[in-house]
Order: structure tokens, then C-alpha cells, then sequence
């Protein structure tokens, strides 16, 4: 599958709420009741916050000859300059294992000017995701338990060391 990564716009919105439904709904059945998979989803992939997010972070979709098929959203840290948080990574189930996700990982990587660490937050019993970073060289740096919605979720923090990919 050929795919090119570019930076989202307006007229992705549509596609990239579908992805973001479609790979939620398929990661966290069983995990995340699905009222609150809906709630979030609604409140955090509205047109109204995704155009929030286009003009405050790095938000970058993965196309293909189907059209969007992943994206990744990348916020800058307002506090250390040389941190950045990967916020969102999602590829729709058909095209995860095809290296989209990496591919997502890299340029935004690439196109985050100095930044020496790169943390992620994903739920615990998330096996695909916390496979993935452990397959990037992310490490655990803490463990939190909190309400998500109402509901009990434990998100591990996980940091990508930048300056020691440089070094290598």
C-alpha cells in the first residue's frame, strides 16, 4: 500500500473523525464501555476541537489510494521546549502491521525542531499500542490511575529519548 503523510486539513475532518471512531470503537470494546468511547469521542473529534487542534499542534494524516487510512497529532510542550507529547496515534485496523504508524511516528518526529523526549499515554491494557512503542524504544516512566468519563482506566506514561536516537 502507498501512502504519503501530510499535515491535515479542513477538508480531512470527516475522515479523521471516521478513523478515530473505527479504531477506538475496535481497541477498547470490552476495555471502555461504549457510551463513554461515544462521549469521548464526540467531545474530542467534533469539527469544533479538531480545528482547535489543526491551529494548536501538529496534527499529520497517513493517504492512500483509499483515501485517509491513519493520523497522528503532536502537541509541543508549553513548559520545557525540548519536550512533546504524541497525543493521538490512530490507524484504522486494516492498515495497522503495514508500517503507517511508524511512518506517522517518524515525520512527525522529524518535524518537531528540538525536541530531545517525546511521551505518550496509552492505557494499560492497550497490548497492540504499548507494542508498538516498546518496538520504538519508548520506556515507562509512570503509571496513573484515573477517571476517564466515570470510568476506571490505568494509563501507563511512556518517553521516546530523542537525543539518543540522534547519537546512534
Amino acid at each position: 500500500m502507498a501512502v504519503s503523510i501530510r499535515t491535515m486539513q479542513e477538508a480531512d475532518i470527516a475522515d479523521v473523525r471516521r478513523v478515530a471512531r473505527t479504531t477506538w470503537h475496535a481497541t477498547y470494546a470490552g476495555v471502555i464501555p461504549e457510551p463513554v468511547r461515544t462521549r469521548f469521542l464526540d467531545a474530542f473529534y467534533s469539527d469544533e476541537a479538531l480545528k482547535r487542534r489543526m491551529g494548536g499542534s501538529l496534527l499529520l494524516v497517513a493517504e492512500s489510494e483509499r483515501g485517509i487510512v491513519g493520523f497522528a497529532n503532536f502537541f509541543e510542550s508549553r513548559r520545557d521546549p525540548e519536550e512533546a507529547e504524541l497525543g493521538a496515534i490512530y490507524i484504522m485496523p486494516d492498515a495497522q502491521r503495514t508500517g503507517v504508524g511508524s511512518m506517522l511516528l517518524a515525520e512527525g518526529i522529524g518535524r518537531l525542531a528540538g525536541t530531545k523526549r517525546l511521551f505518550v499515554n496509552v492505557e494499560r491494557s492497550n497490548r497492540n499500542g504499548r507494542a508498538f512503542y516498546d518496538a520504538r524504544k519508548f520506556r515507562i516512566v509512570g503509571e496513573t490511575q484515573e477517571l476517564f468519563y466515570g470510568h476506571a482506566l490505568t494509563t501507563v506514561k511512556m518517553r521516546l529519548d530523542l537525543a539518543c536516537r540522534d547519537a546512534e
